[in-house]
């Protein structure tokens, strides 16, 4: 049986140590604040970004990491492995995806790329499947197609929690923030095939999570088997309270799993931004 290296990115939230024990290799990605950089995960912790990030005049970036780095990585997976399954954010939102297919190319590492469509814990979900596909028998070949079309069946809304961090990225213009802000709107984005698009702008915080919770049981009621539901959030404390109480009122079976949302989309949504996602069937 052929030895696969699973590789990632920093924004699939995944505990070091268990993906270390399970063969899973995370890339940082890199975020500059005022031209320091940082990789993330390593020298600077979700906490960390978003006090940087409350405090900072301009937006910072996120990038993908550099060549050399994953270059570096695969050719020293090659000495350990027959070939490598790497899952990535969604490459709407970085490189990194293109990245790590051109660095294996030149470490002349076997790579079965899978573009995730999809970021933090329903991607590292992702790739849990795909371990207990492997597990099951099915082939590297198969288990990244089967991968690739995963998103599919992926549900995510995201409520925005800073007007203020859209206008400074200028996504918001200042009239649309002042009316926002008087109205207390709360936009809700979701993901359509990889891309973050605008889905509802709902009046008040609480309206805009008991959204995100009904579309949650609406699917439910029309039959279809949600097991686990992924909460990602920035700095929302309050707000994930709400929607663990909301979700168990629904059922109290399934599985809740609470992580970060991550910089690639909290540099744009700010703090207090939270998101709601699951996979149907």
């Amino acid at each position: 049986m052929k030895k696969i290296a699973w590789i990632t990115d920093s924004t699939c939230s995944l505990d070091p140590n268990f993906a270390k024990q399970h063969d899973i290799h995370i890339v940082p990605m890199g975020i500059t604040f005022d031209q320091e950089t940082y990789k993330d995960g390593v020298d600077i912790t979700e906490e960390m970004f978003y006090e940087k990030l409350a405090s900072s005049p301009s937006l910072p970036t996120s990038s993908q990491p550099s060549i050399g780095e994953m270059v570096e990585l695969y050719e020293s997976l090659k000495e350990h492995y027959d070939l490598g399954i790497a899952v990535h954010i969604s490459s709407d939102l970085s490189g990194t995806a293109n990245a790590s297919k051109q660095a294996a190319e030149m470490a002349e590492f076997p790579l079965e790329l899978v573009d995730s469509r999809l970021l933090s814990l329903p991607m590292s979900e992702m790739i849990l499947k795909g371990q207990a596909l492997i597990s099951e028998g099915v082939s590297p070949e198969e288990t990244a197609e089967r991968l690739r079309n995963l998103h599919k069946k992926n549900e995510l809304y995201v409520m925005i929690g800073s007007l203020d961090q859209l206008h400074k990225g200028g996504r918001v213009n200042t009239l649309q923030l002042m009316i926002g802000s008087l109205l207390k709107v709360k936009p809700i984005l979701i993901f359509e095939d990889g891309k973050l698009v605008p889905h509802e702008k709902v009046r008040s915080q609480k309206k805009a999570l008991s959204y995100m919770v009904s579309r949650l049981k609406e699917d439910l009621e029309n039959g279809e088997t949600i097991k686990k539901v992924f909460i990602l959030q920035a700095g929302a404390k309050d707000e994930l309270q709400f929607l663990i109480e909301e979700i168990k009122n629904i059922s109290d079976e399934i599985e809740i799993a609470i992580g970060p949302l991550g910089a690639a989309v909290g540099v744009h949504a700010g703090s207090g931004t939270i998101a709601l996602s699951w996979y149907k069937n």
